[in-house]
């Protein structure tokens, strides 16, 4: 997002943004097309943090709008959510008996992967794992919605693009359709890859987000050249 707002042609919206969020939460759709329809802006930028599993009808909503899906390995951003979060678990204890308990966090899950989610939960289960089974069936929800195959729908791996920024945010902006200027990949900072040692995360649920990031490398490589 920082990396979009200091293009010239972007209007962008953070989760913080009362004009565009509740509590981190997307504003309703009238809200946001009256800031679409109001910026002066060639391309306003919006961040669905709570929404990934209501992407599809909001790029139908604002056709032809374009969405970019970052993922990140699962150990980082793990570690980053017990530093900000401390005792945090995303109410996995709560969605594991009914999805629809955990708010936004729930939606959109299928019935397979909540029988996937119940099969690897278990009541004692740390922090980590429980975090870890979120990083999993979130990412889940960009192959439900068929993103591996839509072409409005950029995946970016968040490690090639602070080790290589230059190349990476050049990719975006053309996907994007707009100017790309030096500040964008100078901002950048490598130093929030490996800043701590893997948590200890359940040997199963490991195995699980392995998978599951082998998956979205192996799309984001074969997709790569559509950006490059």
């Amino acid at each position: 997002m920082d990396i979009l707002e200091r293009g010239w042609e972007t209007d962008v919206f953070h989760e913080s943004d009362p004009r565009a969020f509740d509590n981190y939460v997307m504003r309703d759709v009238p809200v946001i097309r009256r800031l679409v329809e109001t910026s002066p802006s060639r391309r306003v930028v919006v961040k669905a943090l709570c929404e990934a599993s209501d992407l599809t009808r909001l790029m139908d909503v604002f056709a032809p709008a374009r969405a970019i899906w970052m993922f990140r390995h699962y150990d980082d951003m793990i570690n980053s959510n017990m530093v900000a979060w401390p005792g945090g678990r995303n109410q996995i204890d709560a969605i594991v008996k009914d999805r629809a308990s955990g708010d936004w966090r729930g939606k959109g899950m299928t019935d397979e992967t909540h029988a996937i989610v119940r099969e690897h939960y278990h009541p004692g289960m740390n922090d980590a794992s429980a975090l870890a089974l979120f990083w999993y069936y979130r990412n889940q929800l960009f192959f439900d919605q068929g993103f591996d195959r839509h072409d409005r729908v950029m995946l970016m791996q968040y490690e090639a693009l602070v080790t290589d920024p230059a190349k990476h945010v050049g990719g975006m902006t053309r996907f994007m359709d707009v100017a790309c200027r030096p500040s964008m990949s100078t901002m950048i900072s490598r130093g929030s890859i490996g800043k701590k040692f893997p948590p200890v995360i359940d040997d199963r649920i490991r195995a699980l987000c392995d998978a599951m990031l082998a998956r979205l490398d192996a799309v984001w490589k074969a997709r790569w050249e559509d950006y490059a």
